[in-house]
């Protein structure tokens, strides 16, 4: 344990030394694994774990390798006689990667329709939290409402889609009988903020309204009167913040009809035991339920700062169910900030493939996004990329950074 210590002293992780132990034990048991899967395995982000394994190899406990991160002979002997692990590992479902829905072959060709049109979404918006979840995950999501009968005969809120679920959802018929064209929800309504997604998945369904609908609303503004308590379920994935999660909660329950049994399929990232307790008292006091908490559930493309991956909760409404402790009401504006980058100005690091010079990307310095950065290219070398993301740095990561430097130099 006193090493755990050690390494939370160095590095501080809001999970603790029971964090730097999951880390060295995931290693262990896997014998070598890459950056991502212990991403996966360990739900740390992975400039984090970049940072903890690089000084982990500094150390020599770890190296690198092709095949991926393993321990060094040394640090294998060291390990086993501090922290006392044994075996290796446990086997789990390689097909349906133990996740609640499993996508059989019949799902195939709805697969490959829906990777046509995913591929044509828009440029993502960082100022807005975006990350586009990948086709399986929209399917998957879709499949999950089907199961637990969120879908037929109810009325579903989309509260912003940029992961284009509502396409999926309109498509599981072909699934089912294709020769029947049907939307298995009796109405969909799709509410975001950016119209270029609401004119993409307006583009790709075939449904018409009044069953399918899509609306322009900034959820910060009060939830439109003709929509007040009036869907059965809402599905909604958040800026990844506490504020932006007061908000869409309380903008759920202002969709939501009124009474006990209504539905909030949450996507949230994966948090600290404190936060993650911290979110559960919010739920208490608003009087929601949770009854169902799938972790790794949602696969994003390019959110490394997230690992890629999120969890969804599946929160239902009880007779408590108020929003009187928030601090904004549904008919209320939210001026607080809820994005990330409203909340946490940082600088990210990347790196260019083609000179492999490092480029930082900010709000703080010349270059605000990694879309400008597409844009204008390479500062060192005008290439266009492809840039590789290395970290995300704030003032206690630089701060990290430097101790290393000086830990290494003595």
């Amino acid at each position: 344990m006193e090493f755990l210590k050690q390494l939370q002293e160095k590095i501080p992780i809001q999970e603790g030394t029971e964090g730097f132990r999951t880390i060295l034990r995931e290693i262990y048991r896997a014998g070598h694994i890459s950056l991502q899967d212990l991403s996966y395995q360990s739900l740390l982000p992975i400039p984090v774990l970049s940072k903890i394994v690089n000084f982990l190899i500094e150390k020599e406990i770890l190296d690198r390798v092709p095949e991926g991160i393993l321990y060094t002979e040394n640090g294998m002997k060291y390990i086993e006689n501090e922290l006392k692990f044994y075996g290796f590992g446990i086997s789990e479902c390689d097909e349906c990667d133990s996740l609640p829905i499993w996508l059989s072959p019949r799902w195939d060709p709805i697969v490959d329709s829906l990777e046509n049109i995913f591929a044509s979404r828009p440029t993502v918006d960082t100022k807005l939290d975006q990350a586009f979840a990948d086709t399986e995950t929209s399917l998957q999501r879709a499949l999950l409402l089907y199961r637990n009968g969120s879908l037929e005969g109810k009325k579903i809120a989309f509260l912003g889609d940029d992961d284009y679920t509502s396409i999926a959802v309109g498509k599981l018929y072909e699934g089912f009988f294709p020769e029947e064209p049907q939307l298995i929800p009796r109405q969909a309504v799709i509410f975001d903020i950016d119209t270029r997604l609401l004119k993409g998945i307006r583009e790709n369904s075939q449904w018409i309204y009044p069953e399918f609908i899509t609306e322009s609303w900034d959820y910060r503004k009060p939830v439109p009167t003709a929509y007040t308590h009036h869907f059965d379920v809402v599905m909604v994935d958040p800026p990844y913040s506490f504020p932006g999660l007061e908000l869409v909660l309380s903008r759920a329950i202002g969709l939501l009809l009124k009474g006990a049994g209504k539905e909030i399929y949450l996507s949230f990232a994966h948090r600290s035991p404190s936060e993650m307790w911290k979110m559960q008292q919010l739920f208490t006091s608003l009087g929601l339920a949770i009854v169902e908490l799938y972790p790794r559930f949602n696969y994003y493309e390019g959110a490394q700062i997230l690992g890629n991956i999120t969890q969804m909760y599946r929160l239902v409404t009880t007779d408590h169910t108020s929003t009187s402790k928030l601090p904004v009401k549904t008919t209320e504006t939210w001026d607080k900030p809820i994005y990330t980058g409203e909340l946490h100005p940082n600088l990210r690091n990347y790196y260019c493939s083609a000179c492999k010079k490092g480029i930082q990307v900010g709000s703080s310095v010349k270059i605000n996004t990694i879309e400008q950065l597409k844009k204008e290219g390479c500062p060192h070398c005008q290439s266009t990329g492809p840039f590789e993301l290395e970290g995300k740095e704030s003032v206690d990561l630089e701060k990290i950074k430097e101790e290393l430097k000086e830990d290494v130099e003595n």
